[in-house]
């Protein structure tokens, strides 16, 4: 069977735990005399590593870029206690390693409590562990925003500044009758991706998930709810564009929809930003970005953690810190669309630019200030499963007609069974 980013995530902390640290033998990093670090494609600032390689020669920085899955490689390494980095990438699942703190250092011991104040407080607080260890360091975040072509509201005669757009459309429910109401005019287009779009944002925007800061799981599950019953309603109004099931963003008809205007507005986090620029470069000038219906949320990110195996953590962390810093995140948002986790690097010059893409809006000062008003909530090992789990069951009932209460109950069912294995239920 293949093994998956969602079965990899869900069995990872059982895994990690399973481990036998005692029998294993000394550990041996994957550049002896180096400090190594592991990051993704497009994970971390190319350039700026580059430049920290020269800035820390006694360091001996040595930048290495993992294809394919970082996660199932760094799990492999640490369970043979081998060819381990120094330094190394973690997603937006940096919970899944908060029961394996022992395998790394603690960030607050090397300096990161000065640090701190100049990062969003509830992304620096995701990079810590319910009992206080701070495992990562901040990179990116992906705060959501409503992304909408200016030309077509116009065509509707709808509003278009991203002001008014953002006023008419400041509920879930305003977004679905000015769906209805562009559908009236402008038949065959839509401004909803589909039904894992709504719930995905929606449930974004809440402020519990699945389970608390201790991984027990909430009897009230109002809120998951509440992202599922709107999602079906957007279903049964005829409301989804009809991509139920393809990979958000990645879907060949989807990038087409973006260029024939069939898909004319959607939800979703800065980090898609790139794709729409490569992906619809003939829209050049029509799109514009506004706050979401519903209010701010964050959708994905990234940290950098450093291995207990790094001999030198304390030089590490130094490195960690300068790439990091709020200049730099400003430089990899302009390189790589990389959103700063820092406030400070909403201001800076550079990120400042008007984007001609966007008809000229400077779209941080859109993405800065929800970034800023987004609320801390926990991300546990399986929500990613979880999240899987329920999505997949809206993609039942968008594509194969499934009952929406069975899908919910099936839903429902297959969560508990995923959470009884992991021993979160009894």
């Amino acid at each position: 069977m293949t093994l998956t980013r969602r079965r990899f995530l869900g069995g990872l902390a059982a895994t990690l735990g399973a481990t036998a640290l005692g029998a294993c033998t000394s550990p041996t990093t994957a550049n002896p005399g180096r400090l190594t670090l592991w990051y993704s494609t497009n994970g971390v600032s190319e350039k700026v590593l580059a430049e920290a390689v020269q800035r820390f020669p006694a360091q001996k920085l040595t930048p290495s870029k993992i294809s394919g899955e970082l996660n199932q490689r760094l799990l492999a390494a640490l369970s043979g206690e081998a060819y381990l980095p120094d330094i190394t990438m973690l997603g937006d699942g940096i919970s899944t390693y908060f029961s394996a703190t022992d395998r790394f250092a603690d960030l607050n011991a090397l300096g990161a409590a000065q640090d701190e104040p100049k990062y969003l407080p509830w992304k620096w607080q995701a990079g810590r562990s319910p009992d206080g260890f701070q495992l990562g360091f901040p990179i990116d975040i992906g705060p959501a925003a409503l992304y909408y072509r200016h030309d077509l509201f116009g065509e509707a005669g709808l509003p278009t500044e991203p002001d008014a757009v953002s006023s008419a459309l400041s509920t879930w429910d305003d977004y679905f009758e000015f769906a209805q109401r562009v559908k009236e005019k402008l038949p065959g287009r839509y401004l909803i991706t589909d039904t894992k779009m709504v719930f995905t944002y929606s449930l974004a925007q809440e402020k519990q998930k699945y389970l608390d800061r201790q991984n027990r799981y909430l009897a009230d599950q109002s809120q998951v709810r509440r992202a599922w019953d709107r999602a079906v309603k957007a279903f049964q109004l005829g409301l989804t564009a009809g991509y139920a099931g393809s990979a958000t963003g990645e879907g060949i008809d989807r990038l087409a929809a973006w260029n024939t205007g069939k898909e004319i507005a959607f939800v979703n986090a800065s980090w898609i930003t790139g794709n729409i620029k490569q992906s619809a470069a003939a829209t050049s000038g029509r799109w514009r970005v506004c706050r979401p219906p519903g209010g701010p949320g964050n959708q994905g990110g990234s940290f950098l953690a450093i291995t207990k195996y790094c001999p030198d953590p304390q030089g590490a962390y130094d490195i960690v810190k300068w790439v990091l810093s709020p200049e730099n995140l400003a430089a990899s948002y302009v390189e790589l669309g990389l959103f700063p986790s820092s406030p400070a690097a909403f201001s800076d010059p550079r990120v400042l630019a008007p984007e001609e893409f966007f008809g000229g809006q400077v779209t941080m000062e859109v993405f800065g200030k929800i970034a800023e008003e987004v609320q801390p909530v926990y991300f546990s090992p399986y929500d990613i499963s979880i999240s899987d789990t329920y999505t997949d069951e809206l993609t039942n009932v968008e594509s194969a007609g499934k009952d929406p209460d069975r899908a919910w109950e099936d839903a429902q069912t297959a969560v508990e069974r995923l959470l009884r294995r992991q021993g979160v239920l009894s």
